[in-house]
């Protein structure tokens, strides 16, 4: 079965948060002004969900992970050998051979192919997430140092107050504004905009439109914008739903296939393609989806036709249309 033959829909599964805005937007879809030249863009995003496997000793994450190994490696393909080698990663980072301890890598990775991106950070622990902002302090400041945008990986989607107070706390830490949010689990609900408002936030990403599974008719949505000041910017590729059993279930170049058909679809209709992928997958615990991103990375800069950027540049280019 090759890329091209294959629809992941049958495979999708039941409609998960964060598919739809928590309240109507204000606005149609806002125009993105580009550089000459330049027909589409594709934001680049990360959000953290773990700094490494090494924080997850004490709890029953481990257990969950080995568990997925074995599904994602005899499920769909049998592949023993990888289900083996990523349980031997599991009892490597007990060692101290942490192959999830990968920000550092990727950061240096999108520096040497040219690119910035944003990372979302949690400051508050939680639904699977064990690190605390003093731990992940260091990796946030080289980051914005670097030029990074930092972001925060919400988890307080019913209260504002404590939403704009995780706000506080990151700002706290990182060097560089924090101005966008990324809701963890991708929860949904107008404590999200209350929180944003509160905080002074300028955007979000958190919508994402996964009952549309055909690259070729998906309708791509647009920033809206939510309340005044506040932009809606919807995520369009994340990995763990290319690549899971539980989502397309896809091999690496079928994925990569799926997201660069998608692409064409955005340089033809001059759209933002915003893209997520997970730190903890740029490893050799998954080198499927490592591989997955290195490519796409490659074909994305090989051209000139696209600006590969920020979510907040995305955002500070957008009008309202006329």
């Amino acid at each position: 079965m090759t890329g091209g033959d294959r629809s992941p829909a049958a495979a999708a599964g039941p409609t998960r948060p964060g598919h739809d805005y928590p309240e109507p937007p204000t606005s149609g879809e806002l125009a993105l002004e580009l550089p000459a030249g330049v027909r589409w863009a594709v934001g680049l995003s990360h959000d953290v969900d773990h700094l490494g496997l090494r924080e997850h000793l004490v709890d029953r994450f481990l257990l969950a992970t080995a568990f997925n190994a074995l599904r994602q490696n005899f499920r769909r393909r049998f592949r023993p050998w990888r289900a083996l080698d990523q349980l031997a990663g599991l009892g490597l980072a007990a060692l101290g051979h942490d192959r999830w301890d990968t920000i550092d890598e990727l950061r240096e990775f999108e520096q040497r192919t040219g690119v910035t991106s944003t990372w979302f950070f949690a400051v508050r622990p939680g639904l699977g997430i064990r690190y605390r902002p003093e731990q992940a302090a260091s990796r946030i400041v080289r980051l914005a140092e670097a030029g990074f945008e930092i972001g925060l990986h919400g988890q307080s989607p019913d209260d504002g107050g404590r939403l704009a107070e995780e706000f506080a706390t990151l700002r706290g830490i990182s060097p560089s504004p924090v101005d966008g949010l990324r809701m963890h689990y991708l929860r949904l609900a107008r404590g999200v905009l209350d929180g944003m408002e509160r905080s002074g936030a300028r955007y979000d990403s958190t919508v994402m439109d996964r009952r549309h599974t055909d690259p070729r008719t998906h309708p791509l949505p647009g920033p809206r914008r939510m309340r005044a000041g506040l932009v809606e910017l919807p995520l369009h590729v994340m990995d763990s739903t290319l690549f899971s059993v539980t989502g397309f279930g896809l091999s690496g170049d079928e994925a990569l296939d799926w997201v660069l058909r998608l692409a064409r679809t955005a340089a033809a209709r001059g759209r933002a393609l915003v893209i997520n992928l997970h730190p903890n997958y740029f490893s050799r615990q998954t080198p499927d989806i490592r591989r997955w991103y290195v490519r796409l990375l490659g074909e994305l800069t090989s051209r000139s036709d696209v600006l590969v950027t920020t979510l907040g540049d995305l955002v500070s280019r957008l009008r309202d249309p006329r």
